[in-house]
């Protein structure tokens, strides 16, 4: 009896037309015939395994253009590989479905991946998928010989067939596109041009009130459109305004006096919902301001900067009754976009320029205060040469200026608890530099070297730079850190090193360079004045020692 009803059922299979109702077919008889849970049938096409029908439960689905296998687990599985490692224990057991997501207490899964063959040529796979209580295998062979060898038998024709059905379609189906698509494509091209023709015309636009007008006049003759008009918002006060735009008879009108609040529609509120969407309605009342002129189809394309809706462009066929087609509307949403590119470009102009008039001015003030500091600092130099605290040379203070001036340093930084630095720099062979060079390229020489130091020195919180005596310098530093103020040696003697100020007279380097000795204390009621610079100057006679354009720290 289970012979003759598995026959029938095989019979009724080789009925089934079109392959998609042999795949049901198919799929419920292994469903009732076997209890099995998941299917997924593989078939052979152009040399790729692609992914025919699946069935999950009692969910079936027929893939007529055939899916990639990746869209049936989510990712690549070897179907092949599986039925050639299975093939003699024809089954294996794992925790889940191979499209399943989570496992399911006390529930194994059983596969089976089945090759289907005609005359020895490989047509495809079929995935059955069973659910068992433990890892008991349940699945035998002999229970789909049917499925490999009947089932099987039927398989090459049905996919031919489906094959050429699709071939079919897919002509018939071409052919109504061209068809369709020649009149398109002529009115594409001819928008195109006309587009091409707008957007060189906005390069002469320099306001954004000029610029509506050109697309407004260039929309209508170029693009015939009925009637158009742009307008700018400001979404924080909720404030629409007019730009250019046409009247009731299409004629360009200046429409900047129109002002209002935003209307509260829900036009409105989908077209700034749907960015970069046309928003069009059929058969509605048209305006000139708020004045109902006429019935007929409205579009919208709202303008954006970012996230910020900057404003709209309307349109719509009051004149001449128009059909909205497709070219027509992509046309409108490229000339809109580039409306929207020219007017964000135009602002950002209009602001460059308003800032930079706004620095035109601060550069004049600072000008102004910028002559009043050097007047000062003029004064302030020459009263420091005259008080014989100031180095001529350099502009530097001097030696006297350090003898006044040491104790008060040393004394704020006693006061904030920190520690002193003092650092003695000398050009290495100053003197020969002199008698070789002269003293004009000695004084250039030495404001180089100063102003270098002085670079150095611009971030400190609290520094003091002195000339002791020609190409001696001495700097006073508060610090935290010590390696900071090591860097800080190593940085002032590099930088001038980098310089590469020409030197015959230095016999190892042939360019100027420092050596410079570091002394680091903590202050206290002790420290003695004198003591610091003799300490920091003996390092500075032991860098020279070593060779020059060093540091040397105690």
């Amino acid at each position: 009896m289970e012979s003759a009803e598995l026959e029938r059922q095989i019979e009724k299979i080789g009925t089934n037309d079109t392959l998609e109702s042999w795949c049901k077919c198919v799929f419920e008889q292994l469903r009732k015939q076997n209890g099995i849970k998941n299917i997924a049938l593989f078939v052979w096409g152009n040399d790729v395994l692609r992914l025919a029908a699946s069935q999950t439960q009692h969910v079936f689905s027929f893939y007529a253009n055939f899916k990639p296998v990746e869209e049936y687990s989510g990712y690549f599985i070897d179907w092949p590989l599986l039925a050639k490692k299975y093939h003699d224990e024809f089954s294996f057991v794992s925790e889940l479905p191979f499209h399943g997501g989570w496992q399911k207490n006390h529930v194994m899964w059983e596969h089976a991946v089945i090759p289907l063959t005609k005359s020895d040529c490989l047509l495809g796979f079929v995935l059955v998928e069973i659910d068992i209580p433990n890892e008991i295998r349940t699945l035998r062979r002999e229970a789909f010989n049917w499925l490999r060898q009947d089932a099987a038998f039927q398989l090459k024709c049905k996919v031919l067939k489906h094959q050429l059905t699709q071939m079919q379609l897919s002509k018939k189906q071409n052919e109504l596109n061209l068809a369709l698509n020649n009149r398109t494509l002529s009115s594409q091209l001819t928008y195109l041009k006309s587009l091409h023709e707008i957007s060189l015309r906005f390069t002469k636009a320099t306001t954004t009130h000029s610029l509506c007008r050109i697309a407004i006049e260039l929309g209508r003759d170029r693009l015939q459109i009925d009637r158009m008009g742009i307008f700018l918002c400001d979404m924080e006060t909720l404030k629409m305004w007019g730009t250019w735009g046409t009247d009731p008879h299409g004629n360009v009108v200046d429409r900047s006096d129109f002002c209002q609040e935003m209307p509260n529609s829900l036009f409105i509120e989908e077209a700034f919902t749907r960015k970069n969407e046309l928003i069009v309605k059929e058969n509605v009342p048209l305006y000139f301001g708020l004045e109902e002129v006429g019935i007929g189809w409205n579009i919208m394309m709202a303008m954006w900067d970012r996230d910020e809706c900057i404003g709209w462009l309307a349109a719509d066929n009051l004149i001449y009754r128009s059909v909205l087609d497709e070219p027509k509307k992509e046309a409108i949403k490229l000339l809109a976009a580039s409306v929207c590119q020219k007017i964000i470009k135009l602002r950002e102009t209009e602001s460059a320029n308003a800032r930079f008039s706004e620095l035109q001015i601060v550069h004049k003030d600072q000008a102004k205060e910028l002559a009043q500091l050097r007047r000062e600092l003029s004064g302030t130099k020459q009263q420091g040469l005259w008080a014989n605290i100031t180095d001529f040379r350099t502009g530097l203070p001097n030696e006297k200026h350090l003898a006044l001036s040491l104790s008060g340093f040393v004394s704020q930084v006693r006061k904030q608890k920190a520690s002193l630095a003092v650092i003695s720099i000398a050009i290495d062979f100053f003197r020969a530099y002199e008698k070789k060079y002269g003293v004009d390229s000695t004084d250039r020489m030495l404001r180089l070297i100063t102003a270098s130091i002085e670079d150095n020195l611009v971030e400190l919180e609290s520094s003091h730079l002195v000339t002791t005596s020609p190409g001696e310098f001495v700097v006073l530093v508060q610090y935290d850190d010590e390696v900071e103020i090591r860097e800080l040696a190593e940085k002032i003697v590099n930088s001038v090193c980098h310089l590469n100020i020409s030197s015959k007279t230095s016999t190892i380097y042939q360019r100027i360079t420092l050596s410079a000795g570091v002394h680091l204390c903590g202050v206290s009621l002790f420290t003695k004045q004198s003591t610091l610079l003799k300490k920091a100057e003996k390092q500075r006679m032991m860098a020279k020692k070593l060779g020059r354009n060093r540091v040397c720290v105690d």
